[in-house]
């Protein structure tokens, strides 16, 4: 399980420092908005944190899947390691029908190890393991969702979606990505959204 991490975060790592298209054109660091015409189950509904979107795809994590709330000594015994007892709970969300038994923390900035990877000014991908244990020890993020499973799109195929009125493009609020009620994002989400008449 550790090792399938690894291969997530090394990915995520080519993701995020890879060159966008245009500036004008990648919605990285933005929220998609699934419009209702998404019938696809695995998106259907969902507001996905966009991670990288250049011209080898895009990677994003779903924010309002919420599954529930586990402690990091719950969490870290899916990967065989030990944490000092803690009254925290952690919000455990599905990121996205790819890969769905990894995991990553999505948290806010406040929080750096080793293999953080920050996306904007804002967000942080860091390992779970790590992250756990932090938090166990009164030192994690302030913010922050476990994720299990992400979503990507291959070269083009994010663009097309958008263009085909698929997905609408929203900048990422953190009383978004980090809601307390994630099953209240979408319709937020939708909300929010201006139309261009």
């Amino acid at each position: 399980m550790r090792r399938l991490l690894l291969v997530v975060l090394a990915a995520l790592v080519v993701c995020v420092t890879g060159g966008p298209l245009h500036a004008a054109e990648s919605v990285a660091g933005r929220l998609l908005v699934a419009q209702p015409s998404l019938v696809d189950a695995n998106f259907s509904k969902s507001v996905v944190l966009i991670l990288r979107h250049d011209a080898n795809g895009a990677f994003g994590l779903i924010v309002n899947r919420f599954v529930d709330r586990r402690s990091p000594q719950g969490l870290l015994a899916l990967f065989g390691e030990d944490a000092p007892d803690s009254a925290a709970l952690v919000a455990v969300h599905l990121g996205g029908p790819i890969q769905p038994q990894s995991t990553l923390v999505l948290h806010s900035t406040d929080f750096v190890v080793e293999s953080t990877e920050r996306v904007g000014d804002t967000y942080a991908v860091s390992p779970t393991v790590d992250t756990m244990i932090a938090i166990a020890r009164g030192k994690g993020p302030a913010a922050l969702r476990v994720l299990f499973g992400y979503a990507g799109w291959a070269p083009g195929q994010l663009d097309r979606e958008i263009d085909s009125g698929s997905w609408a493009v929203l900048d990422a609020d953190e009383d978004l990505v980090f809601a307390d009620d994630a099953a209240a994002v979408w319709s937020v989400a939708r909300g929010r959204i201006r139309l261009d008449l």
